[in-house]
């Protein structure tokens, strides 16, 4: 009986370990978009900020907000709305009670969120206007935004809106294109405005929404504008980084905070509690404490002589103070001693933000390595690191077998991921500031990556250890572009001193040369099947080259304009070549493949071609318009085009085409086009030119879009900080 009881007691843990562990699986993938399988990121960070209570704090992203539990710092749920904040969000704002929760969208809205609930209360927004910037009064009944016509860029206000009803309360016309700053005093019945045109500080009666007085500053810019805690003194802080104090009764002048040999300042923060506020100064390695009421200096605090002080911020008592140096240490400060207390070490890179927890014992802290990060402000135990906020990702493509996705991102890394569970397997990050995004190639079996620096430096490195192999470049010549084989065993480089090399992709040992020095080349890449080199020099000229012997097979002449991309076609023997000058001559040309000579009935296909996709057969190419956002599906071997492939946002009357990315599935049966703007991707049969699936789900720009080597897989990389994998079955 005894042993029954065991098994099932096992049993019962059991089944609830699992039950947590697809509970938390399934939170980790949620609010996927549909027929998306899985996704790799959690977006770009915005803000953090703690919720009043303290139990929660929410982390903004271009994808949405993330919120966590305060304690063990788990992924609770997302806040977002697909219909509305189409673009992520840029900022997030608590009411003072913490009952509710406003976020701004870079697509100009303002959404009201219960913070308790987190479901969507009301949309601040409307066709003809965009509001920015929200910001609610002390007691959490009213909102500001700064608002305005989208087409007038003169015609702008501040607007109050009513938080439990949205309805739209006054427009506080500013009659200025630039306002820079407001802020509600601390009782909630005035709103200061910083007025840029005319330099002086506006304010206004929220109750009535009646013009009160102009406080005249003369300065050429304020970036911060607060009052102090009774509410009687404004403080500015401007362009010429120095602090000034305003009579919010008069508007008269009070004094300017200089500090012995400091002259500048760069950042502030208020406590309200102890009426005093901090300031760091430009280069004195110091925080500074003020009178809020008086401006009296009241003391400075050493954090570290050598470095600047970044980011600062209060505790709600006010009796601490965060603050970063420039390695990414956080210090725990005394406001009252003036005592370092603890040090916060792990970021890497400098702090972005630091905020106390309601009770002080814990700090949030953001910083440039993309990480947010949850400390005991006792003993400086971190408690937390959360990841997965990353850059925009650039380029992303499969391993050979499928079962790896590689991705480029703009913080030049090279990072691989698990297909089926988006878990980092390795990452690569490179010399940051030296390392191109454009001269990095990914070996088409997967096993090598090669990267060029803006010297001409190159290296090659093993995936699977992240070892260097070889150094292509030397001293006496800068290798300034690479491209892998088909078969990913040779690699081509072109130097600065118009030679053209050959290395083994394995070992980076160099292989051959061609000399090419006429007219300087500008461009290289591998035909199709290997057999081929493509050079294309300044003069306008492209040559053929035997990838064997490195003999000149054939040179094409008379082409006007510069050569974007040459492909051949095996199928159909042809020959295309783009070009792409924003010039009348833009278009693409066919070729005969075995003489080298034009083709009789070539004409220009179609003006203003960005870019050129071939189909795996090499029997069809798309070709992207470059001054709109159309794809043009040609047929090479009848020479005549097949369908116009319209769906994705354009903007003609801009001259700049929107489309990204073009690829063809591994079978040629599917085709799928990306915008920059609009972040959708679409897939199309180019057979019929029939649009099959659009796939929408990122918030920004897609940048890259790639097959699975099987084809039932998409992933598509966006600027918006992820990689969506979509099932194509």
């Amino acid at each position: 009986m005894m042993r029954i009881h065991q098994i099932t007691i096992i049993i019962t843990i059991l089944v609830v370990l699992l039950s947590m562990n697809v509970t938390a699986q399934v939170t980790n993938q949620s609010y996927l978009p549909e027929d998306a399988i899985l996704r790799i990121g959690k977006g770009i960070l915005g803000e953090i900020a703690y919720f009043p209570d303290g139990t929660r704090f929410a982390v903004a992203t271009s994808i949405g907000i993330w919120i966590y539990d305060s304690i063990t710092g788990d992924q609770l749920y997302r806040l977002t709305d697909s219909t509305k904040h189409t673009y992520g969000i840029n900022t997030l704002t608590f009411s003072h009670d913490g009952r509710i929760i406003a976020t701004e969208s870079p697509d100009a809205t303002v959404l009201i969120w219960g913070a308790s609930t987190a479901k969507l209360l009301r949309s601040l927004d409307d066709d003809e206007k965009e509001h920015l910037r929200p910001i609610f009064s002390s007691d959490g009944n009213i909102i500001a935004t700064s608002s305005g016509t989208r087409s007038e860029i003169s015609n702008k206000s501040i607007v109050l809106w009513d938080v439990r009803t949205g309805q739209h309360l006054f427009s506080l016309a500013v009659p200025s294109s630039a306002f820079y700053n407001k802020v509600f005093s601390p009782d909630g019945k005035i709103i200061a405005i910083w007025e840029h045109r005319y330099k002086k500080i506006q304010l206004w009666n929220v109750n009535t929404g009646q013009h009160l007085r102009d406080i005249i500053t003369q300065e050429g810019r304020i970036d911060n504008l607060f009052f102090s805690p009774d509410g009687n003194t404004i403080v500015t802080f401007g362009a010429d980084t120095a602090w000034r104090l305003w009579d919010i009764n008069t508007g008269e002048f009070i004094k300017t905070l200089f500090y012995r040999d400091i002259d500048a300042f760069s950042n502030v923060c208020i406590s309200v509690e102890r009426n005093i506020f901090a300031s760091t100064g430009t280069a004195d390695g110091q925080v500074h404490l003020w009178d809020a009421t008086t401006g009296e200096h009241l003391r400075g605090i050493n954090v570290d002589q050598n470095e600047n002080v970044g980011t600062i911020g209060f505790s709600p008592n006010g009796k601490l103070i965060a603050a970063s140096g420039s390695d990414g240490t956080i210090y725990i400060l005394s406001t009252i001693t003036g005592e370092e207390l603890v040090k916060l070490i792990g970021h890497k890179g400098y702090i972005e933000t630091v905020t106390f927890s309601p009770d002080g014992l814990t700090l949030l802290s953001m910083g440039s390595d993309k990480t947010v990060r949850l400390w005991d402000t006792i003993n400086g135990k971190l408690q937390k690191t959360l990841d997965g906020y990353l850059h925009s990702v650039n380029v992303v493509t499969f391993s050979q077998n499928g079962d790896t996705i590689a991705s480029w991102w703009s913080d030049e890394t090279l990072r691989l991921w698990d297909k089926k569970t988006g878990q980092l397997r390795k990452q690569y990050p490179l010399n940051h500031s030296k390392w191109g995004r454009n001269n990095l190639r990914i070996s088409p079996n997967g096993n090598t990556f090669t990267a060029v620096n803006s010297n001409g430096f190159t290296c090659l490195w093993d995936v699977a250890t992240g070892q260097s192999l070889n150094t292509l470049s030397k001293e006496r010549y800068d290798i300034d572009q690479i491209e892998y084989s088909p078969n990913g065993k040779t690699i081509v480089s072109r130097s600065s001193d118009y030679t053209v090399r050959l290395w083994n992709a394995d070992t980076g040992q160099l292989i051959k040369i061609l000399n090419e020095s006429t007219n300087g080349i500008y461009g290289i890449n591998y035909s199709t099947d290997g057999t081929k080199l493509v050079t294309r020099s300044r003069g306008n000229t492209v040559k053929f080259w035997d990838t064997s012997t490195c003999k000149l097979i054939y040179t094409l002449t008379g082409i006007i304009g510069g050569i974007k991309a040459v492909y051949i076609s095996r199928l159909s023997n042809t020959i295309v070549t783009s070009i792409y000058d924003e010039s009348w001559d833009d278009g693409v040309y066919l070729w005969d493949g075995r003489t080298g000579q034009p083709l009789q009935d070539t004409t220009r296909v179609s003006p203003g071609i960005s870019f050129v996709r071939p189909s795996p057969n090499g029997k069809i190419i798309a070709m992207v318009d470059g001054h709109s956002s159309w794809v043009n599906i040609y047929d090479i071997s009848l020479r005549q085009s097949m369908h116009t492939l319209i769906g994705h946002v354009s903007f003609p009357y801009c001259g700049g085409g929107t489309i990204t990315a073009v690829c063809f599935s591994p079978d040629g049966r599917n085709v799928v086009t990306a915008s920059g703007v609009d972040g959708r991707a679409i897939i199309w049969n180019p057979s019929t030119g029939e649009r099959l699936k659009t796939l929408s789900g990122h918030t920004s720009g897609i940048n890259s879009v790639a097959f699975s080597p099987d084809g039932k897989t998409l992933a598509t990389s966006s600027s918006d900080g992820t990689i969506l994998l979509w099932d194509l079955q």
